[in-house]
């Protein structure tokens, strides 16, 4: 098992790669708990790259987000492959935690920045930089016109 920990002020995200079994639990939490110790009062657990998660990885989990939430803290996970997801669903574990497709949403689900979102711009001014039509070509330049302090 690799961890990799970066930190953002109060937000900190804790990347696993490998396998969390009995053996590599005392890490893993190690390395959350080190996280919180360095500020981190927003964690962010990246599971992008995990292969498998056992009981004791989910103890882990479990007691951590306990800790967490008593000092005010937010924690959520992310990324979770079809078989990682299983274990949370097999367990009954999915509601216990906040578990988000992306990074960038589990961020905004513990009170982080929201994910950014590409503008789909509209009719008038499309955001891929599209052809405008004749139309939206004249209302542009209509609404350009009127927002210019008048002639004197």
């Amino acid at each position: 098992m690799q961890i990799a920990t970066a930190a953002d002020g109060a937000l900190a995200t804790v990347t696993v790669v490998g396998t969390i079994d009995t053996r590599a639990s005392g890490e893993f939490e190690a390395a959350l708990v080190k996280a919180v110790e360095g500020g981190g009062r927003q964690i962010v657990v990246d599971f992008a790259k995990l292969d498998l998660i056992t009981s004791a990885g989910i103890r882990v989990l479990v007691l951590f987000a306990k800790r967490l939430q008593a000092i005010g803290g937010g924690f959520a996970l992310c990324c979770l492959s079809a078989d990682v997801q299983r274990v949370f669903d097999i367990s009954g574990l999915t509601t216990q935690f906040k578990i988000a497709a992306t990074r960038a949403e589990a961020i905004a689900a513990i009170g982080g920045v929201a994910p950014t979102r590409k503008s789909k711009g509209s009719r008038v001014a499309p955001a891929d930089g599209a052809e405008q039509s004749p139309l939206s070509k004249q209302v542009a330049r209509l609404l350009d016109e009127s927002t210019r302090p008048p002639r004197t």
